[in-house]
């Protein structure tokens, strides 16, 4: 699935989701505590935000300048859009950005989407260019699984 359709799904299926996890923990914990509950997250969003300041943005723009690899966890991005999340009011986006707000499993976080997509993108080359001396046609007699695409 392209990167863009999974962003528009998810835009579409977050808001259920996040719905359907206040109901199951206001379930357990009652509305009252469900909201207590749904506020501290949101104030500690805005807590680590304060704390990380704008110091990521400053050291983000200093490796684009220096034209270096600009990472999730390098440069302090992954904590301040973790911060974000935690902001944003819900139990499932607080997780995620608790999740990116904690180097340990920001780094566990980050290398678990990037074989993801590392194997998506590797799996089933679109095309495959090859020198004219790095190939011959081959009579269909030999071609085992004419027409077929290999597994």
């Amino acid at each position: 699935m392209h990167v863009a359709k999974a962003f528009a799904y998810g835009l579409v299926i977050l808001p259920a989701a996040e719905l359907a996890v206040f109901i199951i923990v206001a379930a357990f914990i009652g509305v009252p505590g469900a909201l207590a509950l749904l506020i501290l997250v949101s104030l500690s969003g805005v807590i680590v935000l304060r704390r990380l300041g704008g110091g990521a943005f400053r050291r983000l723009r200093a490796d684009i300048g220096r034209k270096e690899d600009v990472r999730l966890g390098g440069s302090g991005i992954g904590a301040w859009i973790g911060a974000i999340l935690l902001i944003v009011p819900g139990f499932i986006t607080g997780l995620l950005g608790a999740a990116l707000v904690v180097p340990a499993s920001r780094r566990k976080l980050i290398a678990l989407v990037r074989r993801f997509y590392l194997k998506r993108r590797n799996s089933e080359p679109d095309v495959i260019d090859l020198a004219p001396h790095e190939w011959q046609r081959l009579p269909k007699s030999k071609l085992t699984n004419a027409g077929k695409r290999a597994p």
